[in-house]
């Protein structure tokens, strides 16, 4: 899932929460969204978000070429079926999460390397020691 949702990249785009900015559902707005963001109501797109309000739902619904997932609901046709992604910023953390790469963990990886590497050469120091004397 990673690979493909990394090979899209190109045609992913980060958009705002909006779930709370559709106060009915009507899908002449949820289309003037899509435009505002660049995508064509026409092309395959992929939504994804954490959460999807019931007014959200029911204005895209109607749009054929949409797709609106969830955690839950999200697949791989679904991804490399679409030519446009869309993400919330909560399903980008939600991805990094589950699928992402932590620079953290590596940059502790990299100290408890060279820590390492010092206590070996401390012991290649204290053998070289011990065999002289």
């Amino acid at each position: 899932m990673s690979t493909a949702i990394s090979s899209a990249a190109a045609n992913t785009i980060v958009v705002e929460e909006f779930g709370d900015k559709f106060e009915r559902p009507k899908t002449k707005e949820f289309i003037a969204a899509m435009r505002r963001w660049g995508l064509d109501p026409k092309e395959k797109s992929m939504f994804f978000m954490t959460e999807v309000e019931e007014n959200v739902e029911k204005s895209s619904r109607n749009i054929g070429t949409l797709r609106m997932l969830t955690p839950r609901s999200l697949n791989l046709f679904d991804v490399l079926n679409s030519e446009k992604l869309v993400f919330t910023q909560a399903a980008v953390n939600y991805l990094n999460e589950i699928y992402g790469y932590d620079h953290e963990d590596e940059d502790e990886d990299e100290e408890n390397e060279e820590g390492e590497e010092e206590d070996e050469e401390g012991s290649v120091e204290d053998e070289v020691s011990e065999v002289a004397e």
